[in-house]
């Protein structure tokens, strides 16, 4: 006996709704599991095509988070490359984490000490220093050649002043970030003296190496963080070293900094 019309559409229509719902079911379950789309194990896949999944994915290894902060140094001013040393620290640990690194740069040019300790109370700053696993940093040198007159008319009580305003707001800084985050080391990169070549080299080097034995030893007092010597990298280097505008690194002074960096996190 033939089925009726209507017993015959209600049976279409239902299985169409069942397949449907099967679809639906699966493109869910393929959300929620990208990886059941990924290629077999050997099929290569260009590097440069590959998403950068975030940290905390289904399906995905927790990545390395770096977090960076300061002034123009971390920004990288000068890199004709674009790099600056928070772009070849970041090459050089993607190697060693085999590509899970997580980076959040956070620098501002120009930024000084207070500044900088106003946007850690910032709360998404606080929440990527509370997960970081490593926190580089660098201020103080818009502070010293700033607020003490400029690096050609220097005030010697301008720039003491400038010293331990400095000083005060380093070790907040510093408190702050270990307040957020107590196990992340923090590697803080010390002042060079762009000016060693120029007339204001005697005034401009003494308050650099001041303020570098000052930064070391209010480091000591924190753990995990470590003051990085930079000086050396520069001092009579300043042509081979220093970009045009004879205050920032160049690539191959950034290249420099960036490896004396690594050597302190190893």
């Amino acid at each position: 006996m033939r089925p009726r019309t209507g017993q015959l559409l209600w049976r279409v229509t239902a299985s169409a709704a069942f397949l449907s719902l099967l679809a639906l079911m699966a493109g869910f379950a393929f959300a929620l599991h990208p990886q059941w789309l990924a290629p077999a194990a050997g099929t290569p896949v260009p590097s440069e095509t590959q998403p950068s999944a975030p940290a905390g994915a289904p399906g995905t290894d927790q990545r390395f988070q770096l977090v960076t902060l300061g002034d123009s140094l971390t920004r990288g001013t000068g890199d004709a490359n674009g790099q600056g040393y928070v772009g070849i620290v970041r090459r050089a640990l993607e190697e060693q984490h085999q590509g899970k690194i997580t980076l959040t740069n956070l620098a501002i040019n120009g930024l000084q000490s207070a500044e900088l300790l106003d946007q850690l109370q910032q709360p998404h700053v606080r929440r990527v220093l509370s997960d970081a696993d490593l926190i580089l940093f660098t201020i103080g040198g818009n502070d010293l050649f700033s607020q003490s007159g400029g690096i050609y008319e220097v005030n010697p009580e301008k720039l003491d002043r400038a010293l331990k305003e400095l000083a005060s707001h380093f070790t907040r800084i510093l408190q702050e970030m270990r307040g957020l985050n107590a196990s992340a080391p923090i590697i803080y990169a010390s002042l060079y003296n762009p000016f060693g070549d120029t007339g204001a080299a005697a005034e401009s080097a003494s308050a650099v190496l001041d303020w570098d034995y000052q930064a070391g030893k209010i480091a000591a007092q924190f753990s995990g963080v470590l003051a990085v010597p930079t000086y050396d990298l520069f001092a009579h280097k300043e042509k081979t070293y220093l970009y045009s505008d004879h205050f920032h690194p160049n690539a191959d002074g950034y290249q420099r900094m960036a490896e004396r960096i690594l050597q302190a996190i190893k």
